[in-house]
């Protein structure tokens, strides 16, 4: 009997699950479809902002790609930083200049104070001076300036171009135009910025005249760096604030000189109580390089051998674009 009534029960649960298949789940065909169609809706919405998010993207890059860059929308203080580098690059220099008003106006600021400007041939210094007298306000940017002009007749114009800079922080020139452009000029300092001299083709008799005037013996007491071609160096010459001192030749001169002279500046803290660098340069007999070396360990004095085809006005370039002998020479 056992038996028997498994079997009817057996039959009768395949027969539910039978029915059940044919006719379909009720719980399920009874489920309400609001969640599933509730999922399916954010993930459209999710798919659509994550589209709408990527062609923003791609339109942005396309406007970066494609615009132009708009310098003048930045801070002044660093456009001018952006412009200042091609101030050791005429072709740039000048192309910046014919952009627009406002971009030539900018250019000057940012390039004028770093530019090492040079006025030895003719047309340097007659262009020049018609620059200045076209837009006198820049006179006050200049601050790095070689003037040895080629001619006699174009003197009274270099000297008048220099007294016109007045805020002149690194200066090569020879004794006359120093003298007659500062050191001459009334009773009061003019050119108190300028704290870097080369000195060109000075005789011994001329540091007299250098130094006979107040304003004279101001500015090389001003001076921190002082260049002299030759090794004539005058004893007694007051430079109270001088730090670093070169002396020698360059370029094809061949005349001898002495690291003694440094030495003997260095040890003399009465008369130069700040120098703490001396610089002797001479020609490179062989071939080669710059070559640099110190004759006395303990002391800083070096000694500058420059390939003979480097100039004097390279040599000051350099060291007006702050990559010269002071830098080479600067601690470690």
């Amino acid at each position: 009997m056992d038996g028997v009534r498994w079997t009817v029960s057996g039959v009768f649960l395949i027969c539910a699950v039978y029915l059940r298949r044919l006719h379909g789940d009720p719980t399920l065909s009874e489920r309400d479809p609001t969640p599933k169609q509730g999922y399916l809706t954010r993930a459209k919405h999710l798919r659509d902002a994550q589209k709408a998010q990527r062609q923003l993207e791609e339109k942005r890059r396309f406007l970066i790609e494609t615009s132009s860059f708009r310098l003048f929308d930045l801070p002044p203080g660093i456009s001018l930083a952006i412009l200042s580098y091609v101030a050791h690059s005429p072709p740039e220099y000048l192309s910046l200049l014919r952009v627009s008003k406002c971009c030539q106006r900018l250019t000057f600021h940012a390039c004028l104070p770093r530019m090492p400007v040079r006025l030895i041939s003719e047309e340097q210094v007659l262009s020049f001076d018609r620059f200045i007298r076209a837009r006198p306000q820049l006179a006050g940017l200049m601050q790095h300036m070689w003037v040895t002009p080629l001619k006699e007749d174009l003197l009274p114009i270099a000297i008048g171009i220099v007294k016109k800079c007045t805020n002149l922080r690194t200066f090569a020139s020879n004794a006359y135009i120093v003298q007659q452009s500062i050191t001459f000029r009334g009773q009061q300092l003019s050119h108190v910025s300028c704290k870097e001299l080369t000195l060109l083709t000075t005789r011994p008799n001329t540091w007299a005249t250098l130094l006979s005037t107040p304003t004279g013996s101001a500015f090389f007491r001003q001076l921190t760096h002082l260049r002299l071609i030759g090794d004539r160096v005058p004893r007694d010459l007051p430079l109270p604030c001088i730090t670093h001192f070169s002396y020698g030749t360059s370029g094809s001169d061949n005349s001898c000189g002495s690291v003694v002279i440094g030495l003997s500046m260095l040890d003399d803290k009465v008369a130069y109580p700040l120098l703490h660098t001396v610089v002797f340069t001479m020609t490179r007999t062989s071939a080669g390089g710059q070559r640099i070396s110190r004759p006395v360990a303990n002391k800083r004095m070096f000694v500058i051998e420059v390939p003979r085809r480097r100039t004097e006005l390279e040599i000051w370039c350099d060291s007006a674009s702050r990559m010269g002998m002071w830098e080479l020479c600067a601690e470690p």
